[in-house]
């Protein structure tokens, strides 16, 4: 296959996946088209001849992330309410605010003089020479900081789930018999 026809799949699959995250009512389904969304940009990034934005979009947040939100669904469970959709107002609303944020992006972006410049070309091996030698320190307080999120939302899980009577509290109903044994 061409260039082209790849990068009319990919392009056809994200925008596909992206609407499937928007319109889907089922919180799973979105975070699957999420997932091919994120699949198919990776695979733009291939095509334009960079694999390490292509490698870390599939695992950062094609495998991270998508298992994250899939984590967060199954933990939290169906708690939505369908009584309390959103008025029409609300739709008229974001209509609006979206349609003066694309403006604004429109004129900023005719307004602009593009300037083009030669690209500077990066490998793996130079981007991963500087990630680990001048941005290490960064490097390492971003996943520190992101593991000290994913214990912190662990914890707020389980306190939920004790006050609610989850698991920790099983045993709590069963009622002696007169023999005092359970």
């Amino acid at each position: 296959m061409t260039s082209a026809v790849l990068f009319y799949l990919y392009a056809a699959i994200a925008l596909a996946g992206a609407v499937v995250l928007v319109q889907a009512r089922n919180l799973l389904h979105g975070a699957l088209g999420l997932f091919a969304t994120i699949v198919a940009i990776a695979g733009l990034f291939l095509l334009l001849g960079m694999e390490f934005l292509g490698a870390m979009q599939l695992f950062v947040y094609g495998g991270a992330i998508t298992v994250l939100i899939m984590f967060a669904l199954m933990l939290a469970g169906p708690r939505v309410n369908r009584e309390d959709r959103p008025r029409r107002v609300v739709y008229w609303l974001a209509g609006l605010v979206s349609a003066a944020f694309f403006v604004a992006v429109a004129v900023v972006l005719w307004q602009t003089e593009w300037h083009v410049t030669t690209p500077v070309v990066h490998t793996t091996e130079s981007i991963a020479e500087i990630l680990f030698s001048r941005y290490v320190l960064p490097f390492e307080m971003a996943g520190l900081s992101l593991t000290i999120a994913l214990i912190g939302s662990i914890v707020i899980a389980r306190e939920d789930d004790v006050r609610d009577g989850g698991p920790d509290d099983a045993g709590a109903h069963i009622v002696k018999d007169e023999g005092g044994l359970a």
